[in-house]
């Protein structure tokens, strides 16, 4: 099986576990364009993405390591003092809790308007009410990977209606280009550039 096959069957399984089409970007670590082919095959052509797997992070060893490196690179780049990590849902989230770790700050998870229903959608996202409030405090916001920025812009958006101040968003691979996204440093380990 090739690995666009390996990638529509994982797709159909998902769907039939009932996962809708942001759902399935996400743990597959691919846009909603890509996601939405791979479920319908509409075209011959899939949308122009790229495939990340990275599975063999998933080790909380290693993914320690990575944590360590993403905190290190906060600290090097951002000039003010994190108060508080918030993690996008899902996919940040462990990482974002190792990350508050390694800066001695606390945590909160972003669950983004892709895992809202439709009826709840128009309000965009929410932050977690059982980990760190973020009025008032400095935050950065970590994933593992950015494809179009919506969700890192939604949880901008949503810190600084809760009175909180987003300083810097970091993620592990960068699908998108560019160094910032809504006026702040976008940091990334990995920047996937089309030539």
């Amino acid at each position: 099986m090739t690995k666009i096959e390996t990638l529509v069957e994982r797709a159909r399984r998902l769907k039939e576990k009932g996962l809708t089409t942001e759902e399935i970007a996400d743990e597959l670590n691919v846009s909603r364009e890509t996601a939405l082919w791979l479920i319908t095959r509409v075209g011959e052509t899939p949308p122009s993405d790229i495939y990340v797997e990275w599975r063999e992070l998933t080790k909380p060893s290693r993914l320690r390591l990575v944590a360590m490196a993403m905190a290190d690179m906060i600290v090097s780049e951002v000039k003010e003092d994190i108060e508080v990590v918030v993690g996008i849902a899902t996919s940040g989230i462990p990482l974002a809790a190792m990350v508050a770790e390694e800066l001695g700050c606390e945590f909160t998870i972003y669950y983004p308007r892709k895992f809202k229903t439709d009826e709840e959608k128009p309000k965009g996202g929410i932050l977690s009410e059982n980990f760190a409030r973020v009025s008032g405090k400095k935050c950065a916001i970590v994933d593992d990977i950015t494809s179009t920025g919506r969700s890192i812009k939604e949880a901008i958006e949503v810190i600084e209606a809760n009175d909180g101040k987003a300083v810097c968003a970091a993620v592990i691979v960068n699908k998108r280009g560019g160094n910032e996204i809504e006026g702040i440093p976008l940091l990334s380990m990995l920047k996937i550039l089309r030539i």
